[in-house]
């Protein structure tokens, strides 16, 4: 077994010890790292390492659920039931669940989510690296220009956004960079000394107008612009002269353009650079990407990076 990550150990510590045992064996059988734990009421625990979904030999009861809940809650319920009903908690170092159970509605609006069925912990890791060719995109540009990465779920678009907030953030060219982290997710793990704001927990449209009102930022980096609001939030941005960094899903470009808010962005030049993660390559570490630039909309070459 691999000497176990900051997070992974907190993320464990959420488990009962049960849980956490038969989490560690499983992991073990594929190189050790814990990307997600899955608890669902009545089923098998599962994991997620490197892209593989396991399952323990172990059932989740409702207490092992409630004993989960109260670790990510602090045993205070209350203080997180607003991100409840958005589906989510923030836990320690930068830990995310999602929840799901029964809603509780008031007309179309979810008042509460009681009797939670099932809770996905993600555990997020530093990939050193990362974002190496993303960020020489922009420094081909003299980080004139601003980016918006895209794929679908689970390719790795936090975990560059994460590595591209360091980069941008720290070293001889270091730039001024606000971090928009609405679910305290992007800065996970990252202890370097960096030229970075980070605004946790914030609204993503509110968190994109603080900063760019308050805090005087060359770089604003979000994650998943997914609506028209998000995209009105990315415009006042850029008419202020900030570049940004974002990310949204989609599983290719064909499909990001799909949407009529991010043609509006696309037409206004938001981001000039949309980088692709298409998925994972045969070679350890290394994933298939896509690159397009606005003013042309041209495919560059399909290529590993």
């Amino acid at each position: 077994m691999k000497d176990l990550t900051n997070t992974e150990r907190e993320a464990l510590d959420l488990l009962p010890y049960p849980l956490a045992t038969a989490a560690v064996k499983t992991a073990a059988q594929n190189k050790g790292a814990l990307h997600e734990i899955r608890l669902r009421l009545g089923q098998y625990l599962a994991v997620t390492s490197f892209g593989r979904n396991l399952k323990c030999n172990i059932r989740c009861t409702r207490e092992d659920i409630d004993f989960v809940i109260r670790r990510l809650c602090g045993n205070s319920l209350y203080s997180h039931a607003d991100t409840i009903r958005e589906g989510y908690i923030s836990g320690p170092c930068g830990i995310r669940a999602g929840v799901c159970g029964r809603a509780v509605m008031g007309g179309d609006v979810i008042n509460a989510v009681t009797d939670i069925t099932s809770v996905s912990i993600r555990v997020p890791h530093r990939v050193r690296g990362a974002a190496d060719s993303a960020y020489e995109l922009l420094r081909e540009r003299d980080f004139s220009c601003g980016m918006l990465i895209y794929s679908k779920p689970g390719i790795g678009k936090t975990t560059r956004l994460r590595e591209l907030a360091v980069r941008l953030a720290s070293g001889d060219r270091a730039h001024r960079v606000a971090v928009v982290d609405t679910r305290c997710e992007i800065m996970a793990g990252v202890e370097e000394s960096l030229m970075a704001d980070v605004l946790y927990s914030y609204p993503r449209e509110k968190g994109i107008e603080i900063a760019m009102r308050t805090l005087s930022p060359e770089f604003i980096i979000c994650d998943e612009i997914s609506k028209p609001s998000d995209a009105a939030a990315v415009l006042s941005a850029i008419g202020s002269g900030v570049r940004m960094i974002a990310s949204s899903h989609a599983e290719s470009f064909g499909e990001l353009m799909s949407h009529s808010f991010i043609r509006e962005l696309d037409e206004r030049n938001a981001f000039g650079i949309y980088y692709g993660l298409l998925g994972r390559s045969e070679a350890a570490g290394s994933y298939v990407t896509d690159t397009y630039f606005s003013e042309s909309v041209s495919q560059c070459e399909t290529e590993v990076r």
